[in-house]
């Protein structure tokens, strides 16, 4: 699973302050492709708050709200090729 690493790579937060970032992010979102238990106590050994979509449950107002916004252009992108090369 490629979820670890990724978690791993996340780059400390500026916070504003001199010398070295030491922030992490408090929450990760993910979809329902990570809903895994191996994911959220990835999240969890790191301190991170795990905010995945559940596999099976359909929610408007939550996690997936704006990613319609994101699919729609990449398709409206894609009917443009001289955009997409």
């Amino acid at each position: 699973m490629r979820f670890e690493p990724m978690l791993g790579a996340i780059p400390p937060l500026k916070t504003g302050r001199r010398g070295r970032p030491q922030h992490r992010p408090d929450k990760a979102h993910a979809d329902k492709g990570y809903d895994y238990r191996k994911c959220r106590a990835a999240c969890r050994r790191r301190k991170i708050t795990p905010r995945i979509a559940r596999k099976g449950m359909e929610s408007k107002e939550k996690l997936g709200r704006h990613r319609w916004v994101i699919e729609r252009t990449l398709a409206w992108l894609a009917r443009y090729r001289r955009l997409t090369i």
